[in-house]
Order: structure tokens, then C-alpha cells, then sequence
């Protein structure tokens, strides 16, 4: 086979890629910008550099795990697939994408028209836990049951894995995104400023800690020029708002496991809960969940990244992979 085979991670805040062979990962915001005009300019960073500009516009192509603007992905996909395989190519590339598992089939029908357009000779979908469970370390395609928690910006994708493929899964739309969000709503609230998302992000990572912990404090500058003023923020300001999002996760594990069946708990039991995604390294989350469910709870290494590391994995094997489309499709 003289093609590439490509991987792409398509998360809600980031896409990442990867190329069989080539090491190497491209990591891009998942934006495009819009000129209000002339349509669509650029993706991913380029896109975040054009959207300081009066005229441009930021778009979000996904969202609550499927597809917010059509012509957005399209473009989007169109640059980083042009980008990772070369516009100029002679043999057309395979893919393989890792998608949101409560993505719809006419959105898994939409992204496969758009890759075919933008001239991929093959490509399959794979559901994100499948993927993140790979990234991981576990095989799926054992008789061992695996449970992951994919915690990303967009969505939080929690699976319960064996042979057959996806046992039982559930998709919270109330993610990172969800959580900064609400911090921002916090602090604007109690302290009368305007906080930004990145702001808040900052907040988050320097404060939230699941469950008891020590006062904390961020001194976080608001404002500009001669109005700017420095806020001393306190980590029990937004103890609730990270609790709450540690309990939204905690349930949708716990409805998991009522769904798999007891022989896969038990290997569940003995190998433990695996946390994947940005959200994973949240302080005490991890904690929290064991507690919660009775299970023990571990962050997998590299856990940002296991997603495309898994995707990566199905790129080497897509030929065994492609059989059985318990897994692709």
C-alpha cells in the first residue's frame, strides 16, 4: 500500500493527527475562522491568529458531541488532512478518525462524505473510549472487560468495553467547557469583573480540587491599561461548581456498571477504572471516583493524549482492525 494512513483525534476543543511512519503529532484547536464576508479563511491555529480581526469569526464545528456547522468541519478536515498527507499526493490516504460515540448516524454519514470529498481513499470511524482504552494500554479485542472515562472539553464519553466492542456507554455534554464556563459565571458574578474563558481555565487549573482540601488563592488580573485590578480568587468560591462536575461523572459511571454484565465487572473490578482526557487530571478526581463507585480508579499515562495514541494503534492495525467492524466502521 503506497498511500499514508492517517489517524485524527476529532475533539470538541482540539484535533490531533498523526501520520503511520512519520513520528510526530499535529495539535490544533478545533476552529475555524469565517470571514462575515468571504467565508471561511483558515482552521485550527491559524484560525485562532485570524480571529482577533474585526472582520473574522470564530466557529466551533462540534458541539454536545455532533456536528454545529457542517461547512465549518468541512473545511476544517479539508486543511489538516491537506496539511498531514500533502496537497500534492499521488496515491490516496486511509483514515481513521476517533468521533464522539454518541455522534449520530447522519453525522458519521457527513464525515464520511467529507472525507471521500477531500479525497481519502478509505476511511473508518472509532469511537473515542475504544480508542482512549487502546491509548491506554488495554485490548479490546480480548475477553477481559475494560471501563473507560474519556474526559475531554466537549463531552465526557464513559464505556464499558469487551470483545463485542461498546457493552454500555453514556455521553455527558457537560464537560471542561461546561465546568470553565460556570467558573466564569462564578467569579463575574461575586466579583463584578468580566473573566474570560482563558481566565477561567487558569482558575481551574491552579484552584479546583475534588473533595476537602486546603484554601487555596490565585491572584488573577482582570481589566487593561489603567482600569486593570488584580482579584484574589479563593478555591472555595468554585469548590461546588468542581464537586458538582465530579458527581455528573461519577453517575454516569455508576449507570455503566449497572449495565455490564457481572463476569466483565469483576474483571473491571481487579483491573480498575482508566481516566483519559484532559479532565483526568483533575486533582482528586480520581479519588472521588473510587469512593464513589467501589472500584479502584487510576489516570492512565499520558492521559491528554491516549485518544490519538489509540487511533495511532488502529492506523498500524487498520488490516485486522478492518475486519471486524465491531470496532471501526
Amino acid at each position: 500500500m503506497l498511500g499514508k494512513r492517517l489517524g485524527i483525534d476529532l475533539g470538541t476543543a482540539s484535533l490531533r493527527a498523526v501520520v503511520r511512519g512519520e513520528g510526530g503529532m499535529v495539535t490544533e484547536p478545533t476552529l475555524v475562522a469565517r470571514h462575515r464576508h468571504r467565508g471561511y479563511s483558515a482552521a485550527g491555529m491559524a484560525a485562532a491568529e485570524l480571529g482577533r480581526e474585526p472582520e473574522m469569526e470564530l466557529v466551533r464545528p462540534l458541539a454536545a458531541g455532533g456536528i454545529a456547522d457542517r461547512n465549518a468541519l468541512g473545511a476544517l478536515l479539508h486543511q489538516v488532512v491537506n496539511r498531514v498527507a500533502g496537497r500534492q499526493r499521488i496515491f490516496r490516504p486511509d483514515l481513521v478518525m476517533a468521533i464522539c460515540p454518541a455522534m449520530g448516524g447522519d453525522d458519521r454519514l457527513t464525515i464520511l462524505e467529507m472525507c471521500a470529498r477531500i479525497g481519502t481513499r478509505t476511511a473508518y470511524l472509532i469511537d473515542s473510549p475504544i480508542a482512549a482504552a487502546m491509548g491506554a494500554g488495554h485490548a479490546p479485542s480480548g475477553n477481559r472487560g475494560h471501563l473507560v472515562a474519556d474526559i475531554g472539553a466537549g463531552t465526557v464519553d464513559v464505556a464499558s468495553i469487551a470483545s463485542e466492542g461498546t457493552i454500555s456507554g453514556r455521553t455527558l455534554t457537560a464537560a471542561g467547557d461546561a465546568l470553565r464556563t460556570a467558573v466564569a459565571d462564578r467569579l463575574e458574578a461575586t466579583h463584578a469583573a468580566v473573566i474570560d474563558l482563558a481566565m477561567a481555565e487558569d482558575v481551574v487549573a491552579s484552584l479546583a480540587c475534588v473533595g476537602p482540601h486546603e484554601e487555596r488563592r490565585l491572584p488573577l488580573r482582570v481589566g487593561s491599561g489603567v482600569e486593570e485590578t488584580t482579584l484574589s480568587i479563593v478555591s472555595l468560591e468554585i469548590a461546588d461548581l468542581v464537586d458538582a462536575h465530579a458527581r455528573r461523572i461519577a453517575q454516569a459511571i455508576g449507570e455503566v456498571l449497572e449495565e455490564t454484565p457481572v463476569a466483565l465487572r469483576h474483571d473491571i473490578l481487579e483491573e480498575g477504572i482508566t481516566l483519559c482526557g484532559g479532565g483526568a487530571r483533575l486533582e482528586g478526581l480520581d479519588r472521588f471516583l473510587g469512593v464513589q463507585t467501589g472500584y479502584p480508579v487510576r489516570v492512565a499515562p499520558e492521559a491528554p493524549t491516549c485518544v490519538i495514541r489509540g487511533t495511532q494503534a488502529a492506523v498500524e492495525n487498520l488490516d485486522v482492525l478492518r475486519r471486524s467492524f465491531m470496532y471501526i466502521r
